[in-house]
């Protein structure tokens, strides 16, 4: 029993196995993970050289993308990458809220209004900000294959959290497209080509307003990149994406896979 007098209920932290009270623990939510110091626009991570602020990466100065703002709360690394794979594929919805939770962190790290005297329970959002929430949309036939759509479920919790309405009705995928996994970046881009639409009878709901889209993962960009032209031709003011991890450089995923090893008891590492 806690000193709150409500009833506590010991489990496994879903990323290191250990017992605690929590799905995941603060032992694997450390600093150097939640605190990385991320591009503005696309959510790479970035050295500590980079300024604090509006820092950019390097292709995002030289080449940015459709979308105006990117926010990550991880690298795509295990044992995130594990994690999201049961939420997706392992029927394993509840780990929708543990990651949106970790998401609606860095959201508000990032758009969040400090009013002096503000509660700390009260969340609400800067001038500028997001004013409405848009999943990124699974096709009819994966969605019955799959049951559920993985990113409207976190993007339910922050939604939720924000008092943001959150739509499944705007942003829609009338056309199946092969799986992108195993595509490389033109090859996804070319799968993903036409593939989202905004019904005409839903398009003053997002014109001129500033729309963030949630997904999982942010890889190449090829389908972020492709709702974003949707939603400026529906006529989005702006575009938000908000994920729960990005894929890193390669050299940044080794080093942080071999971290988190390092980390772990001896049975529970790779």
């Amino acid at each position: 029993m806690k000193k709150s007098g409500r009833p506590w209920w010991p489990t496994m932290c879903r990323a290191c196995r250990r017992w605690q009270g929590r799905m995941l623990c603060s032992t694997c939510l450390t600093p150097d993970i939640m605190a990385q110091l991320r591009c503005q626009r696309c959510a790479l991570p970035l050295t500590a050289l980079h300024p604090q602020g509006d820092a950019l990466c390097p292709q995002c100065a030289d080449d940015p993308p459709q979308f105006d703002h990117a926010v990550a709360a991880l690298d795509y690394a295990s044992p995130w990458r594990q994690l999201i794979a049961h939420l997706k594929f392992k029927e394993d919805p509840a780990m929708a809220q543990a990651l949106g939770a970790l998401l609606l962190e860095q959201i508000l790290k990032r758009w969040e209004l400090k009013a002096p005297g503000q509660r700390k329970t009260l969340m609400r959002l800067r001038a500028g900000a997001p004013t409405l929430v848009l999943p990124v949309p699974l096709s009819a036939a994966r969605l019955c294959e799959r049951g559920y759509n993985q990113a409207a479920l976190v993007a339910e919790h922050i939604a939720s959290a924000l008092s943001l309405p959150m739509r499944t009705d705007i942003l829609l995928r009338p056309r199946d497209t092969a799986r992108l996994m195993s595509l490389d970046a033109d090859e996804r881009e070319l799968q993903i080509r036409g593939a989202f639409t905004v019904p005409p009878a839903q398009a003053a709901l997002i014109r001129g307003r500033h729309v963030a889209v949630v997904d999982d993962v942010l890889t190449t960009g090829a389908t972020l990149n492709e709702i974003a032209r949707t939603l400026w031709v529906a006529g989005a003011r702006e575009v938000s994406v908000w994920v729960v991890a990005r894929t890193p450089a390669p050299a940044e995923r080794t080093r942080r896979v071999t971290h988190w090893q390092d980390t772990q008891p001896l049975g529970m590492r790779a």
